[in-house]
């Protein structure tokens, strides 16, 4: 499974908006909603603040973003 759709599947599980995990890493939801439409991979220091945040581990390696 894409990094991305794992990251939707886990904020539903929460109940957090995707709007409220952009706000905890700092970024804008311009750039969150690249990350989650494949169009951009977040950077290896934002990968690391989305693993610590949500636990899911796997999603520290670019390759999972592509």
């Amino acid at each position: 499974m894409k990094a991305q759709e794992e990251l939707r599947q886990w904020a539903k599980a929460s109940g957090l908006k995707l709007g409220w995990i952009a706000a905890q890493l700092p970024v804008s939801a311009t750039v969150f909603s690249r990350w989650l439409n494949g169009n951009k991979a977040p950077t290896a220091v934002y990968r690391e603040r989305l693993a610590d945040i949500t636990g899911l581990e796997n999603r520290r390696e670019e390759a999972n973003w592509k």
